[in-house]
């Protein structure tokens, strides 16, 4: 815990939290625009600026953005920081004269109109949209473009995005009412005439639901009762974003809504094709690499069995993995090529190997482990699949190197670094077999 003071009062909050937290848990009132407390800091807005002294320095700092120190001594009333939220509300005022909020804001704040001439935009830059579709959501259907003045939030390549879940929240959050997406994509999924998914479905509230009333969300008594429940957008209460961060199982991390091959191989299904990689428990096993080479081109066709890439390993040992599903290679990673080291750094995301175009996705992964369908078993305190899964890989491993398990294991049972390194070539072969399927 952390004392520091908040206009003479003495506030105590745990180490990480913000000056914004200290200053509301004693009661110290700090207007924001761009804070919301379930979405990360960005700091745009400035109206939660602060005076802070710490260390013979005074500085003026945005409360919702800076953690607290010990000894900071903290002025939310000064005249400097009144004067600046001053300038900025009217600066507001000026950018987004019609929005309700700024312009409580502004009277609140005692800002000044009319000196500055109006923009008649919409858009203050916020980010809140922004954070709550990328870390709640998990859909990165909008995001920043530009810099400076040309600064703006869109869709990739300005264009419709498959990923928008038209659940509305971006446009929840939204502090003028900027933002449309919700209405933009029910629009595109009418004109398209697809599966009319329910936006609950979408967020994975519900397991399936189709929507019959033409989502007409408002007259929708499900909408209603979710907004009753839950008392703020189901949104923050699902956070489908949780569902794409990795979960630790057994010291490994197994990363959801991704399939699993037996041969340790992860596959993940991008706009009809499968982005494949290593799992962290290959990853343990291969320790350092030092080169990775595909046997196949783009263009070549592939079988389920066939050696698909190559892993040159520290002590000079080789290991070779095989194709979870079938098809045609389409690309290839070029920066886990020239720096193999994103094996190891980020095996679930910069560094995948290659996609596949499959010949028939979904009947060849019926056979592949943790299915999407499978999803909710991450989140129940019962028998796991992932869970039954890598302890029987923890147990096969010591068994594969029974005699060696003391020397190269860690007490969990997981590979210890080096290990190829520290394995005759007998045992690395027993451990390829038993592991990658070669």
């Amino acid at each position: 815990m952390i004392t520091v003071s908040i206009d003479g009062k003495k506030a105590t909050v745990p180490e990480g939290a913000t000056v914004l937290d200290a200053a509301r848990s004693v009661g110290v009132d700090v207007p924001t625009l761009c804070f919301h407390p379930e979405i990360r800091p960005y700091g745009a807005c400035r109206l939660c600026t602060v005076e802070v002294a710490h260390q013979g320095r005074t500085r003026l700092q945005a409360s919702c953005a800076l953690s607290v120190e010990a000894g900071m001594e903290v002025a939310t009333a000064s005249e400097r920081v009144v004067h600046g939220r001053r300038m900025i509300a009217e600066l507001l005022m000026a950018r987004v004269p019609d929005a309700p909020r700024i312009r409580d804001l502004a009277a609140r704040l005692g800002a000044r109109t009319g000196r500055l001439r109006p923009k008649n935009e919409k858009c203050v830059l916020c980010g809140l949209c922004v954070g709550v579709c990328s870390e709640v959501l998990g859909a990165h259907a909008i995001a920043f473009a530009g810099r400076g003045i040309t600064r703006r939030v869109t869709t990739p390549f300005d264009g419709p995005a498959p990923a928008c879940l038209a659940c509305g929240a971006c446009s929840y959050v939204c502090p003028t009412g900027a933002i449309d997406m919700e209405r933009r994509t029910l629009e595109r999924v009418k004109a398209e005439g697809s599966q009319r998914w329910c936006r609950y479905m979408r967020m994975r509230m519900v397991p399936y639901a189709v929507c019959p009333n033409a989502f007409e969300c408002r007259r929708c008594e499900v909408d209603q009762r979710m907004e009753d429940t839950f008392g703020t957008h189901p949104a923050f209460v699902a956070r489908p974003a949780r569902r794409t961060d990795p979960v630790d199982v057994h010291g490994c991390a197994i990363k959801p809504e991704r399939y699993y091959h037996a041969g340790h191989v992860w596959i993940e299904k991008i706009d009809g094709h499968a982005r494949l990689g290593i799992d962290d428990f290959a990853r343990r096993l291969v320790g350092e690499v030092l080169d990775v080479a595909l046997p196949r081109s783009r263009g070549a066709a592939v079988r389920v069995g066939d050696i698909l890439w190559q892993l040159e390993l520290e002590g000079r040992k080789f290991t070779r993995m095989v194709a979870p599903l079938s098809g045609t290679i389409v690309s290839v990673n070029e920066d886990v090529l020239s720096d193999p080291t994103l094996l190891d750094k980020d095996p679930y995301d910069r560094g995948w190997i290659c996609s596949v175009r499959p010949s028939a996705f979904e009947s060849e992964t019926a056979a592949l482990r943790f299915r999407e369908s499978a999803i909710p078993y991450f989140r129940v305190l019962q028998p796991d699949p992932v869970d039954e899964w890598v302890s029987g890989e923890v147990d096969r491993l010591h068994q594969t190197l029974a005699g060696r398990a003391g020397d190269v294991l860690t007490d969990g049972g997981l590979p210890r670094v080096g290990l190829p390194a520290v394995l005759t070539d007998a045992e690395w072969r027993a451990v390829t077999r038993a592991f990658f399927g070669m």
